[in-house]
């Protein structure tokens, strides 16, 4: 009964329990006050929790239980993409464990649990670092462990799930330095670096150098100074092979690092990325908002208990100046890194964060935290708690200069305002009151109920500043992506679905089929290359096939196109719509349900099909997607000089509240008075058999522009810095066609960047295609990195082309031998053949890794080998004299 009851006490109420429950109560507290589900209308999605990473959880459940080979590529990625490094970022967590019981319709309350128990369990490691490595006890542990879960970088960032593991996993990891410098055992300390590498690399690279900057503060701790040079030679091998062990992941990941992100070569300088004074404003409760996501500063954020045990460190006469010098340089540091842009580019890994700044920043907190515990033990120690006369000045005058100079500041920094400040203000003048006046046996209660009190305030005001997606919102999308990829997954071929309607980026995840959309920090530059050259959107971390032609669809593939149906209310439709595609509209109807329709390309080409080898000298125009989409189908069908592209005349018919122009192409569309909108109207004549399409520059930025064709609003996304080309028409409509381009009030003005119309002869097209679906690949198996079937090669086709992205990874094998690939309009993979019936074989493997494997193996073994080696070392009976 005794040992029943001491259980139940460790696990409910005990002070390392509650270092787990109280954040975990404290968010479902807020997440039911807010109606999340399972809780009520709302959802816990926001921003990339909403829009990304929900559909790699989706993706995560697909990999694990039906198609493990998408471990190491999908065709969802984009046109298709390495996965392995994806994973590397996004999925390595053994919480996505719980994501197997979800499906499309549930996904958003298990993020929900899954949140809780990241955040609840970072408490619970850093309860358990205080107590093995400080040594507090009782209730003081909890008092300041839950600073750790609850403080600013954890709330801000508690919709970066993936981020989450790394710093819940850095208390034992610390924990396990200090163990390896007392004992100079390595086993711990190398499984949590292994496991902290597997979680998120990214994440890693800033706890390794966090590393660097704790390690002399913790041999200062220790009083290990002398031993320094002896342990240092244990460490750097104990790294390595932590970096050993982990090597089949992190080594295919930096290869596609090298493919993508790291092409885009930072601004160094020597400057400040924000104004390091604002700084103090951090430490007001709900000092995060959506501007601050994108743009702001470091979310570092602890209660007052924690810095009034800061100043117990750095006044205790008990601790020594060597200690205090280190753990200041150590913190300005990392100060230092939230700002000036060295150390910004620095932690980040040589590139600037793109939204959510200072990602590391979790460091800071646990460095406060760290060094409070460690000034907590000489207050323990020396049992006088009250404040000195310098320590009451500072905790009573910092609080009122800081909500003094907020106040003046409440119009220009966005996410400041009276409650915030009054009660930053209160939570420092009642910890300072709950000091001076509290007695010795009801202080440690007070202090707790005043922090868990603050740590609440600034969860709610930091979550309250952020918008979340309502279930019917993600219902809507999430049930239209489900339906849809169940239909298709009846189509037993290879096919690729072009989406005019959509959730997000990666529907392909949620809804398992292929498509072209892709939102993701490891995209290859090749791909964004491709995508610009073709006229679809692409970026950094996104491809979007908005785009489409009736050429480009069929040679990529895309035999089917998703779009609204007709009785669908365009109001209900307004976040989904993606594009407008004409060229559609009497395009057969493959399936159709609520608000939705799917309809086939009849002309879409294989995955793989012979053509002819003068593809293989196309030439680029960066600048003229449409041109390129012409000479890829004209030189793959063996007519190089065959021209099924015109460019139309437009006319200017009409101008409202507009300076005069002179041109179209190039022109500049400027108000007259530009607090009310102005419009231009345009007007070409169409004829039937051509499919029409305006050529859109990049400089022609289409926010605050409307678009509409004959009174139809048109659906282009913006925020893209190249030429894209929309659908106008299908040949069905003939004659006069009205096309008005109309500016909001507001704008200033409008380039016409390369602003033009041109039309493809319908049947040339056709003619092209059939030729070039005469001898396709027979498929024989396929899953997601194999494809292997036969096919048949000419004289006049003996190049096998393919709509799969030329990457890195891809083999072929031609009758059993490995032949090498080519590459077609910079980004498409091809295959040279003779003439005859083949035996073809596609694989994908990515790079590096089966050396990364080796690595990890090797350094497997070699831990084995020493950890038998002590093991039987210590068994071994000792000789008797």
């Amino acid at each position: 009964m005794t040992n029943r009851k001491n259980l139940f006490e460790k696990i409910t109420y005990s002070p390392v329990a509650l270092s787990f429950w109280l954040p975990f109560f404290f968010l479902l507290t807020y997440f039911i006050y807010r109606h999340m589900a399972p809780f009520g209308s709302s959802t816990i999605l926001t921003v990339d929790l909403g829009q990304q990473y929900l559909d790699y959880f989706a993706q995560f459940k697909e990999t694990l239980l039906k198609d493990p080979s998408a471990f190491f590529y999908s065709f969802s990625s984009g046109l298709g993409g390495d996965m392995v490094a994806e994973w590397s970022y996004y999925l390595m967590s053994p919480f996505n464990l719980f994501f197997l019981l979800a499906n499309a319709s549930t996904l958003p309350a298990w993020i929900l649990l899954v949140t809780l128990l990241k955040v609840a369990t970072a408490g619970l490691t850093m309860a358990f670092f205080l107590k093995k490595v400080f040594h507090l006890e009782g209730y003081a542990i909890t008092l300041l462990a839950i600073n750790y879960p609850l403080s600013a970088w954890f709330i801000a960032n508690a919709l970066n799930l993936l981020w989450l593991d790394a710093a819940i996993l850095l208390p034992l990891y610390i924990w396990s330095f200090h163990r390896f410098i007392q004992k100079q055992k390595t086993g711990l300390f190398i499984l949590l670096l292994a496991g902290i590498l597997i979680c998120n690399y990214y994440i890693a690279w800033m706890i390794g150098l966090f590393t660097i900057l704790y390690l002399p503060l913790a041999l200062t701790m220790e009083g290990a100074w002398k031993r320094s040079g002896r342990l240092f030679l244990k460490l750097l091998p104990a790294s390595l092979l932590a970096l050993g062990l982990t090597a089949w992941l992190w080594l295919p990941t930096l290869v596609q690092l090298q493919l993508g992100k790291t092409t885009h070569a930072p601004n160094w300088t020597l400057g400040f990325e924000n104004n390091p004074a604002f700084l103090f404003f951090k430490f007001v409760p709900g000092s995060f908002d959506f501007d601050q996501m994108q743009t702001g500063q470091a979310n570092f954020l602890v209660a007052p208990i924690v810095l009034f045990f800061l100043w117990a460190f750095f006044s205790a006469r008990t601790i020594s100046w060597l200690e205090k010098s280190l753990a200041t340089l150590a913190l300005a540091i990392l100060f230092l890194a939230t700002t000036w842009t060295p150390l910004v580019l620095l932690f980040h890994g040589g590139q600037y964060p793109v939204w959510y700044p200072a990602r590391f920043s979790f460091l800071i907190s646990f460095l406060l935290i760290a060094l409070a515990a460690k000034g907590y033990q000489q207050k323990e120690k020396g049992q006088n708690w009250l404040p000195s006369i310098p320590a009451r000045l500072f905790f009573l005058v910092s609080p009122v200069v800081i909500t003094i100079i907020g106040s003046l500041y409440l119009d220009q920094v966005t996410y400041l305002d009276k409650p915030e400040l009054l009660t930053f203000l209160f939570g420092y003048l009642l910890l300072l009151l709950a000091l001076l006046f509290s007695k010795n046996k009801v202080r440690k209660v007070l202090l707790l109920v005043l922090t868990a009190a603050f740590l609440f305030a600034n969860l709610a005001m930091t979550l309250n500043h952020l918008a979340y997606l309502s279930q019917k919102e993600y219902q809507t999308g999430a049930r239209q992506v489900d339906q849809a990829g169940r239909v298709l997954s009846k189509d037993k071929s290879w096919f690729r679905l072009a989406e005019g309607l959509g959730r997000t980026y990666n529907d392909a995840f949620l809804g398992h089929f292929k498509a072209g959309s892709h939102f993701s920090s490891l995209l290859p530059a090749q791909s964004a290359n491709f995508y610009q050259t073709m006229g679809q959107i692409s970026g950094d971390s996104k491809l979007s096939y908005n785009n489409g032609t009736t050429v480009l669809d069929s040679l990529l593939s895309y035999k089917y196109y998703l779009t609204e149906s007709k009785d669908r209310q365009q109001k209900s439709t307004a976040s989904l719509k993606k594009s407008t595609r004409f060229d559609y509209d009497s395009a057969p109807t493959f399936a159709a349900g609520k608000g939705w329709v799917i309809k086939e390309n009849t002309d879409a080409l294989p995955v793989a099909y012979a053509a002819s080898k003068d593809a293989l000298k196309m030439p680029i125009s960066p600048r003229y997607p449409l041109a390129n989409q012409e000479r890829l189908l004209t030189y793959l069908s063996g007519q190089e000089k065959q021209l099924f592209m015109t460019q139309e005349p437009l006319t200017i018919a009409a101008t409202n509240n507009l300076e005069p122009m002179n041109r179209i192409t190039g022109g500049i569309m400027t108000p007259i008075n530009k607090k009310n909108g102005a419009s231009l109207v345009l007007t070409y004549e169409a004829k039937a058999g051509k499919n029409y399409y305006l050529n859109l520059g990049g400089a022609l930025g289409l926010s605050n522009v409307t678009l509409r064709l004959n009174g139809q609003k048109l659906k282009q996304e913006s925020g893209y810095n190249h030429t894209v080309a929309l659908n106008l028409g299908n040949g069905q409509q003939t004659g006069e066609q009205q096309l008005i381009i109309t500016l909001s009030p507001g704008v200033k003005n409008r380039y016409l960047d390369d602003l033009a119309l041109y039309a493809f002869d319908q049947q040339m097209v056709k003619e092209d295609l059939a030729k070039l679906k005469q001898h396709p690949l027979q498929i024989k198996k396929a899953n997601s990195r194999r494809i292997e079937g036969t096919i048949t090669s000419t004289k006049d086709q003996s190049l096998i082309m393919t709509s799969i992205p030329a990457a890195p990874g891809w083999q072929a094998k031609v009758d059993g031998k490995r032949v090498q690939t080519q590459t077609v309009a910079n980004g498409l993979l091809a295959i040279k053949t003779n003439p005859g019936q083949h035996q073809v074989v596609l694989t994908y493997t990515p790079p590096r890794f089966w050396q990364g494997l080796c690595l990890s193996i090797l350094s497997l073994g070699i831990v084995w080998l020493l950890f038998w080696s002590k093991r039987k070392f210590s068994l071994a009976p000792s000789k008797r004299p």
